[in-house]
């Protein structure tokens, strides 16, 4: 096939999402609760694929194992947090540990293997609502709703070495993949700092530091709130996603605005790119499925059927580090589905000889 002609580019990637097949994943509710009385709020995939987690509205964190042919043994932690978790995110040097927040006063580090609450860092802030561990996984960042930074090193036990108020609502933090060097707020009034880390390049744990930021520069250009950012996994260019119902890609080398989407006039609720960072797929508040892109030509390629928004919570859509998949909220929140290429055979029944 001649992939000079973008024409047939189009048509082999289009043609290539549509054989994608789901399966879909129902959750066992807890008692006071049916199945479709509780939607998912977030989803996160550890940095090998071997693991996906994601909270729920009734307070319960599920954690699957995966597998070349599906999801399975399912565990579920009731009552994670005193609210709901809203955010989740993986200690990139391990396979099983991640950090979680939930409208409280505490940062929760938990253990997939079985489900178990491995530390807890209580914080003088009450309502946590944004955690993110940075690449090389040495620093972690909490975020309440006031806005306030709290900075964390790892490597020192989680000791609190910095900590800031920025004047606007913070709606999503991503660190950029130059280990902890800079990370990118979402912000209500539209606009996107970069801050970096440490600017003489070398990040002492045992030692505080009263100048550990700056502001790097700020990306501008949404007419209202930035909602959601995704960086590419090979860095090449990161992804913004605005209540204005834009989508504006950037390009990382030079931070200048490489393209803008805007076939869908609805606020942008979640962005996600694929391993590779051929695609990113755009999440939306209410009333639309959710749409994959191309990268380079930011053309749709391919909708993501049953994949609206549920009562409570935004649909989420989040790609595999380590192959071309995804998974996603379904059924209006409701439900968990995951898309498998076209050429692996999945039944979701589990074989007799796993162990």
């Amino acid at each position: 096939m001649n992939f000079n002609d973008p024409s047939q580019y189009i048509k082999h990637n289009q043609a290539f999402f549509r054989k994608f097949k789901p399966i879909v994943y129902r959750d066992k509710p807890i008692i006071g609760h049916t199945t479709t009385s509780t939607e998912i709020i977030t989803i996160s995939i550890n940095p090998c694929g071997s693991r996906v987690v994601y909270s729920r509205t009734d307070k319960t964190i599920r954690i699957y194992k995966s597998y070349t042919d599906g999801l399975y043994d399912p565990i579920t932690i009731e009552d994670a947090h005193l609210k709901s978790v809203e955010s989740i995110s993986w200690n990139p040097k391990t396979e099983f540990d991640f950090a979680t927040v939930g409208n409280d006063e505490n940062i929760k580090i938990w253990r997939s293997l079985n489900g178990s609450l491995v530390n807890i860092i209580k914080t003088e802030l009450k309502n946590l609502r944004i955690v993110r561990y940075s690449i090389d996984g040495e620093i972690l960042i909490a975020i309440d709703k006031s806005s306030t930074i709290l900075i964390y090193s790892v490597l020192n036990n989680y000791k609190l070495i910095q900590k800031f108020i920025i004047n606007e609502y913070i709606y999503d933090l991503q660190w950029f993949n130059y280990e902890h060097s800079y990370f990118i707020l979402a912000l209500h009034d539209g606009s996107s700092p970069i801050y970096e880390i440490n600017n003489d390049g070398e990040f002492d744990p045992k030692k505080d530091n009263n100048e550990l930021y700056k502001i790097k520069t700020i990306i501008k250009g949404h007419r209202s709130s930035t909602n959601t950012i995704a960086v590419s996994p090979k860095g090449s260019y990161f992804v913004i996603g605005g209540s204005d119902g834009i989508i504006s890609i950037w390009n990382t080398i030079n931070l200048l605005n490489k393209n803008v989407i805007t076939d869908i006039d609805q606020s942008i609720s979640n962005i996600s790119c694929s391993r590779d960072g051929t695609y990113f797929s755009a999440s939306f508040e209410k009333n639309s499925n959710s749409i994959i892109y191309d990268n380079d030509l930011c053309i749709k390629m391919f909708e993501i059927p049953n994949s609206e928004s549920g009562k409570f919570t935004f649909n989420c859509v989040y790609w595999f580090p380590s192959k071309t998949e995804f998974v996603y909220s379904s059924d209006f929140g409701t439900t968990l589905t995951l898309m498998h290429k076209p050429e692996e055979t999945r039944t979701g029944i589990r074989p007799l000889n796993r162990r």
